[in-house]
């Protein structure tokens, strides 16, 4: 038996964004890789850690989604790994409305018991 591990499906963007990470002044500058409605792959994010809170903000064909996020993961590559929290309902349905935009991925189903 196989075992999906994703909530929601995921979208190549290969797009920029900007992070504004918590207690730090300015923003970086990221690119995303995949995007989905709970959160994105950034493709390389050394500076930042998991555990981290930061403002995400994306622009997209003139307009721009904004939200909170925290670090969950970071590999080694230096990619991170981000889950959105606090959006509003009109900043979910503009990423929503974002992610139909892109191509959205294949699933990857891993055997039970890897999750």
């Amino acid at each position: 038996m196989v075992v999906e591990r994703r909530q929601a499906p995921r979208y190549s963007a290969h797009v920029s964004a900007s992070i504004k990470v918590a207690g730090q002044q300015g923003t970086l500058a990221v690119m995303v890789e995949d995007l989905c409605v709970l959160g994105c792959l950034l493709e390389y994010a050394p500076m930042l850690e998991p555990d981290q809170e930061c403002e995400f903000a994306l622009t997209w064909k003139g307009r721009e989604f904004r939200t909170l996020a925290v670090v969950v993961w970071k590999g080694e590559r230096n990619e991170a790994g981000l889950k959105f929290h606090h959006t509003d309902h009109e900043q979910h349905a503009l990423l929503r409305a974002m992610c139909n935009e892109f191509l959205e991925k294949p699933l990857v189903r891993l055997p039970e018991g890897e999750k």
